[in-house]
């Protein structure tokens, strides 16, 4: 079995980071080895992409976590056990019971297995939101943990880890659970004057006598509110990178993660990316709108069907006009896996991907559509198709990431010009 075992890891580190992010994907759920084992040597092999590698786990692992939920929320308990002893699956109850989504977090962290806990999530109803949260706080300290260890230590770092790194994780999991556990039983005691249900009430009941003092309906309310933080964040990305590319001419960061990417390709994600950027090119682009607006209109939803077709016609003419505004040539042709014409900034198929996945999402949550599952993966999809354009050397980074900056001030906005005309009709 260990020969098989270790047969296995050899495949997956001749793919690189394609194998580690596979192996942390299928871990999480159901595979048996865990990504530790690939991320420490790729890790010591080139420290400084330690943090890339830490991050690609993470969120593979998370993802990969989100397919054991969902296995579990699908499948209930029978699938538990097939694969764990019935012991380990009261245990698993029993700590969600008591910790809530703070079990979660332990068991990504320490060596507790973490795909009994993504399963049994979705078995026993764990809130996605927290179970997510949870994840990413667990995972993200593992391996970020294990990165910034060998980033530091180079390889003496190996030899902490695997002496001590089990025992630490171990350690911090039962002070977090004496901390929690202190905590409870002083508010019980009425110790800790912390009534968070009594706070979030005086703070509802403050935000509606604010509302109601604007006359301001409360949902509308909550997209002006979002909207605005959303779009000066997004705005003030966007101009820090209008500046620093065409003001003071610094390329840079741009030029790194150029070669960065050239460091990392493969035949396989090399094939992988060419098809999902098809997806943004504007033939399929006019097809999903064509589709989403027969839906739309089937719903009988014919005023948004019109605003979604719009919607996605003038985020297309706003980013040609900003193009031929900013001019900014494509990167070399030596970078180029495929052809691309026009200018580069900000980068056509990361804006109108996200725009089109931030108002359909937003569509699907007016129909009260509650597969969080379809909603995620659109919106995955969209920056996917964006990270393709730079994998694909047609686009530099910031070109990607301006184009997602202005997809959220675009869309927001949109929105809640939207509702505003929807309730004055009303």
């Amino acid at each position: 079995m260990q020969q098989i075992l270790q047969h296995l890891i050899n495949i997956f580190q001749s793919y690189g980071i394609l194998g580690l992010i596979v192996l942390s994907f299928a871990e999480s759920s159901f595979f048996p080895i865990p990504p530790d084992v690939i991320l420490i040597p790729m890790c010591l092999m080139d420290k400084n992409m330690s943090f890339l590698y830490a991050l690609s786990t993470t969120l593979s692992s998370v993802a990969g976590g989100i397919f054991g939920y969902y296995i579990g929320k699908r499948l209930g308990k029978p699938i538990l056990g097939k694969f764990f002893k019935e012991d380990k699956i009261k245990k698993v109850g029993y700590y969600f019971d008591k910790y809530g989504g703070w079990s979660i977090v332990i068991a990504g962290f320490t060596p507790i297995p973490y795909k009994i806990f993504t399963i049994a999530a979705g078995v026993f109803n764990i809130n996605f939101f927290t179970f997510v949260t949870a994840s990413l706080i667990g995972r993200g300290i593992r391996f970020f943990l294990e990165g910034i260890l060998i980033f530091y230590m180079g390889d003496s770092a190996k030899y902490f880890i695997t002496n001590y790194f089990e025992y630490i994780t171990i350690g911090v999991a039962l002070v977090l659970i004496l901390f929690y556990t202190l905590f409870k039983y002083l508010n019980k005691k009425n110790l800790l004057k912390l009534n968070f249900a009594v706070y979030k009430k005086k703070i509802y009941a403050r935000l509606n006598s604010f509302h109601k003092k604007y006359r301001i309906v409360d949902q509308t309310a909550f997209y002006v509110y979002t909207s605005i933080i959303l779009s000066i964040f997004s705005l003030f990305v966007f101009w820090e990178l209008t500046e620093e590319n065409f003001i003071h001419k610094n390329y840079t960061f741009d030029m790194y993660i150029l070669q960065l990417v050239l460091s990392i390709r493969n035949n396989v994600l090399i094939k992988i990316f060419k098809a999902v950027t098809v997806l943004g090119n504007y033939q399929f682009v006019i097809a999903f709108t064509v589709l989403a607006v027969l839906l739309m209109i089937k719903n009988k939803q014919k005023r948004f069907a019109s605003f979604f077709a719009l919607n996605i016609t003038l985020v297309w003419l706003f980013n040609e006009l900003l193009k031929v505004l900013f001019k900014r040539p494509r990167p070399d042709l030596i970078y180029r896996l495929i052809e691309a014409k026009g200018y580069s900034y900000p980068s056509g198929h990361a804006m109108v991907s996200l725009t089109f996945a931030l108002v359909f999402v937003y569509y699907l949550n007016e129909m009260e559509f509650k597969n969080n599952f379809i909603k995620w993966i659109v919106l995955i999809l969209a920056l996917i198709i964006g990270i393709s354009r730079i994998y694909l050397g047609v686009h530099y980074f910031t070109d990607v990431l301006a184009g997602w900056a202005v997809a959220v001030i675009y869309s927001t906005t949109s929105i809640l010009i939207y509702k505003n005309v929807l309730i004055k009709v009303r």
